[in-house]
Parts: structure tokens; sequence; C-alpha cells
């Protein structure tokens, strides 16, 4: 039942939904179109880590994994940025007073890793595809030249001294040995000590040299032995095709979260709403069964809405017939002489309902009394377009002249009407008085049956009051207004009078949406029932009722 319920929530604000998901949709795909067209570039790189001897390769993965992790957060510094942006400008001179800065490059670039990886992605965003797989080469090369730098200081600078000495101890040989080149052939015993002296001197200077060299050579190999590399794995290329916006997908997610929103609200609009929703839920809240589903009577005027003698071929009017069947049904055991018709507030359709009611079991052949009980907003007389210059009001009043006097003929057949008449300043007093029920009484005696129309019963007590002396009470709602914590506050003070309340009447339905209307909207109003003419003898009653309960 949920399920069902659910569903017919669903159908009736199948609009609501509809728009929502389009203006959404309507809105990202156009909001998507007026976004400018921004391309991603994607390179990657690979951490390669100087693993020490005698490191094992456990300790080498949780070093690299560690450094990785380091890397992440290093990459994207301010630093960097600066660094990267100054080697940009030779590529695209001017970007620094386009508006581009460190803060623009770090917006721009994203840096991620696979898990269990070595592998750095490093991935730039722009509107120049071009520049997006400059920016992001650049970043990397410029954060590996800065890591080698940094880890080498040490190493550089005995690098720096080895390379001063060797320079200093070169530029000595050279001296010297353009001082030996300057001794001839045949030398003196002095010149050969001191060519002997510049001989030694040199051959001290070349292997100061040597030393140098080979001790420079050691400090190379350990510098790249003890140095993490960050060296480029694949290259970032500018994309073809944008990544941003993406207008179909935008458009989509749009129109589902547009759908999505009108559900929830429509889901909120039905847990706020306690008003009258289905059969189901008045049977649960109050007890009372549905005695008939009656669909919203179009009409200019009173007159118009008496829809069983203006149109008695209509589902509405078949509705009224089936209702009065289920009438005859709930007084089987003590015979249906009176009934009562009120709301629980005002404008709900009683007095619509209780001139269709009356209208109905007129055209069974029945004799019918129509009684306007609202003495403070009386409707019937409009309704008929008779005169409301007497009716029950003076025959409260007048004990002496029988009340069949005060009664109307209307154009419906056996049916007639006691208006309100002149309307009194104490209704509620007239309306208990022992008087008004001999007037029941009397027309009980008169006529077939007695239709009651009453003030809503949570407006005043005339309704309460009135109940006990008839033989039953319906209660009319409207869907979408009457409140259900109201309606059933109407059924317990009706029952605490002492009334027997038949059941209720859902007024103003939507035919489209209930299933009895849709039966003989596309079934029985097909068959050969709307060419047969109505009759008006009591055997053609009983034959109409007897069809309408078989329905």
């Amino acid at each position: 039942m949920e399920i069902r319920k659910y569903f017919a929530l669903f159908r009736h604000w199948l609009w609501l939904i509809v728009v929502c998901a389009v203006v959404a949709g309507t809105v990202a795909f156009f909001y998507s179109r007026a976004q400018p067209k921004l391309y991603r570039a994607t390179g990657k790189f690979q951490l390669v880590v100087a693993t020490a001897d005698g490191n094992s390769l456990y300790v080498g993965q949780i070093v690299a994994e560690n450094l990785v992790q380091d890397y992440l957060q290093l990459i994207p510094t301010r630093e960097v940025a600066e660094a990267a942006l100054i080697e940009l400008e030779k590529i695209y001179p001017g970007m620094a007073e386009n508006g581009w800065d460190a803060e623009a490059i770090l917006k721009s670039i994203s840096v991620s890793s696979p898990l269990d990886s070595q592998i750095i992605v490093i991935s730039a965003v722009d509107v120049n595809p071009t520049r997006a797989a400059d920016i992001a080469n650049t970043v990397g090369r410029v954060f590996a030249e800065r890591q080698e730098q940094i880890q080498g200081q040490n190493y550089d600078s005995v690098i720096a001294i080895l390379d001063a000495q060797i320079a200093a101890d070169e530029a000595d040989l050279a001296i010297i040995n353009e001082q030996l080149e300057a001794f001839d052939a045949t030398l003196t015993q002095t010149e050969q000590l001191e060519f002997d002296r510049l001989d030694r001197q040199r051959q001290l200077l070349q292997n100061s040299i040597n030393n140098s060299a080979a001790q420079r050579l050691d400090e190379q190999r350990v510098r790249a032995s003890t140095i993490n590399r960050f060296i480029s794995a694949d290259k970032a290329v500018g994309p073809e095709n944008e990544f941003s916006p993406n207008t179909s997908t935008n458009t989509i997610l749009a129109f589902i979260v547009g759908a999505m929103l009108a559900i929830g609200v429509v889901a909120l609009i039905d847990y706020l709403d306690d008003t009258v929703k289905s059969a189901d839920e008045i049977l649960a809240s109050t007890g009372l069964s549905t005695l008939a589903s009656i669909s919203f009577i179009k009409g200019d005027s009173p007159a118009d809405r008496l829809i069983t003698h203006v149109q008695p071929r209509s589902p509405i009017s078949e509705a009224f017939r089936v209702l009065r069947t289920n009438l005859s049904f709930a007084a089987i055991d003590t015979g249906l002489k009176s009934v009562l018709v009120t709301s629980s507030t005002p404008s709900e359709g009683k007095s619509t309902s209780s001139a269709n009611i009356a209208t109905a079991m007129a055209q069974t052949g029945y004799t019918v009394a129509l009684v306007d009980a609202d003495l403070r907003r009386p409707t019937q007389h409009k309704v008929f377009q008779l005169s409301n210059n007497h009716g029950l009001t003076t025959a409260l009043l007048d004990a002496e002249t029988p009340v069949s006097e005060h009664l109307q003929t209307t154009m419906i057949p056996g049916l007639k009407l006691l208006a309100s008449g002149p309307l009194p300043p104490n209704p509620a007093e007239l309306l208990n008085s022992q008087r008004m029920s001999d007037v029941i009484e009397s027309l009980q005696k008169t006529v077939d049956v007695v239709i009651i129309d009453t003030p809503p019963v949570l407006t005043v007590a005339d309704a309460a009051i009135l109940a006990p002396k008839v033989s039953g009470c319906v209660l009319v709602a409207q869907l979408g207004k009457t409140r259900q914590d109201m309606l059933h506050e109407a059924a317990d003070r009706l029952r605490t009078s002492g009334a027997t309340v038949f059941g209720l009447v859902l007024n103003r339905t939507n035919s489209g949406r209930h299933k009895y209307y849709e039966y003989y909207n596309e079934q029985y109003y097909t068959g050969d029932y709307t060419s047969k003419p109505a009759t008006n003898s009591v055997g053609g009653g009983i034959f109409a009722r007897l069809r309408s309960s078989g329905d």
C-alpha cells in the first residue's frame, strides 16, 4: 500500500519533478558552454633512490616510500613555483605581466602518486594546452634541480676546493715547465742544481694534481651514489581535447540533481501535509469507510453544481448513485429514514453533496425532503433557485400549520425543499428544541427519506445537536484540504453525541488518480448504460441501485 501511495504521489507531482530537472539541466548546459575550455597536461616523474652499500632492499623501499610522501608536499611550494615561473618566462615572455605569479602556478598544478609506487604525477591545467604541458614539465625539472642542489651541497663545496687546488697547482706547474724549457741542453753545475730543483718541484705539483683529481673523482662518485634523483619518465604533452567543462556530464548530473531535489521537496511537502489524501488514511485515522469519491463539480453558480440533475449521465452523477446505494446498505437494519450531511470545517462541499444525494434518491422514485438546517449560511434555496422567505424557521415557530405546508416543490420530481427560512439569532436553541424533533418526525412520516444539510461540526454545535435525531450521519471531506486531525475530531464529536456515522464522502477528488473513476470513465460508461434513458419509477430506481451496488 505504501508503494502505491508513493507512486501516486510521484505521478501527481511528476510535472514539478520534470520542470525542476529540465530547468537544472538547461542552466547547467548553458553555464558549462559559457565557461572557458581548460586543458590538463600530465607528466610522470620517477624517484630513483640512492641506496648506500649494505642497506637492504626493504630499507630502501621504506626510504623510497617516505621520500615520495615528502616530495608530494615539497613540489607544490612557493619556492618551486617562483623558480618555475622564471623558467617559463623564457618560453612565454610576459607571463608575469599577464597575471601569472607563484599562486597562479600552484593553483594550476596538482601532484599525486599511485599507491606503493615511486612514480610522481604532476598535472597542470591551463586554457592553452601547450603551456599546460610546459608548466608540468618545468615544475618537475626545477624541483629535480633544486633537490639535487640541496642534497649535493656538502660534496659540491669539497669538489670546488679540490678544483681550486688543481687549478692553482696547474698554474704553478705551467710556470715551472716554462722555466725548465728555458735551460739549454748544456748546463753548468749551478744550472744543473737549479734544473733538478725545478724538476722535483714539477713532480711534486704533478703528484698533487693527480691526488686532487683522484680525490675529486671519489667525491663525485660518492655524491652520485648518495643523491636521490628525480627524473622525467614521461614528459607532459599538450592534450588535444579539453577536460573541462564537460557539458554533457554536467547537464546529466544537473538533470538528476534537479529531479532529486524536486523529489525531496515533494517528500517534504507530503510529510508536512496532514490533509486527507486517500480513503485508506481516513479509515486508519477515523475508522470510517469511504462511501463514495466525488470529483470536482464545475459551475459558476450553486444551481450549476446540481450535477445529478444537470448531467445525470456523468461519472460524478453515477458516483452519487453509488453513494445512494451505499447509504441504503449502511441502514439496512434500521431503515434509511433520515440522513444528516455535515463536514468538519466550512467550504468542503457538504451543501452540494446534500442536494445531489437528495436528487439521486428522488430519481429512484422515492419522495425526498431536503432540509436546509444551516441557519447561519443557508445555500439550498440558491441551488434550487427558490425563495427563502419561509422554511425551517417558520415551521419551528408555527406549530399550528403542518410542516408539509412549508415545503417547496423543486424541479426534481419527488424532491421537496424545506429551506432555512429567515435567519434566527439563536440557531442552536431552535435546533435543540422539542419542536425540531417534531418537525423531523413529521417529515419522516410525510416522505420516504429526509436529507438534512447542517453547518460544519467543528464550527458550531448545530450538527452535533441534530445528529442523534436522525438515522445516521455522513461526513463530507475535501481531498487535500480537510486535515486529518479535524476529521477525526468531527467523527468523535458526532459519535459522542450518540449519532450513528454511516461513513464519509471524499469530495473534489481527481478523477485521473482514483481507480473508481478510471473504471467508470474507461469501462462502465462505454457500455449501453449511457444510452438508456433515466427512469423515475420505483422499480427503475431499485434496478439502478442494484446495478450500482454491483459496481
